[in-house]
């Protein structure tokens, strides 16, 4: 059984007030660090299509919140990472294309319980992660 998600308020209300699908332009601006030369990949549309609800929840995660964070920040890390680290030079466009792709068919094995796969579960009373 999948354990849903907790969102803070902030998150939620945030969530909430997007309406409609996210369109690759809207993903680009939110994350600068995406190059533009992916915008007219037909499977970076697929990605925003399939993940705009988790990408306009991502954060980026700052320093000392390190691997961990709450599900804002693994949305980051695991939907933008791979795109951001290309975007630096540090990978090569057909490997981060394939990562995208590779993530869209795990999606499309179990679509209502794929961002639950996204956050580490955290043992009941556990520190959130951060600053301290």
């Amino acid at each position: 059984m999948a354990i849903p998600i907790r969102l803070s308020k902030d998150v939620e209300n945030r969530a909430r007030a997007a309406r409609g699908p996210m369109t690759v332009d809207e993903f680009l601006a939110r994350f600068p660090e995406v190059p533009r030369d992916l915008r007219d990949e037909p499977v970076l549309a697929e990605y925003v299509s399939a993940f705009g609800h988790l990408l306009r929840l991502a954060q980026k995660p700052s320093p000392c919140v390190g691997r961990g964070g709450d599900a804002p920040h693994q949305f980051y890390l695991r939907l933008v990472n791979d795109l951001a680290v290309y975007g630096i030079g540090l990978a090569p466009r057909d490997r981060t294309l394939t990562r995208l792709r590779t993530t869209l068919e795990e999606y499309k094995k179990q679509p209502a319980t794929f961002a639950c796969t996204l956050v580490p579960s955290r043992a009941p009373g556990a520190p959130r992660p951060g600053c301290a």
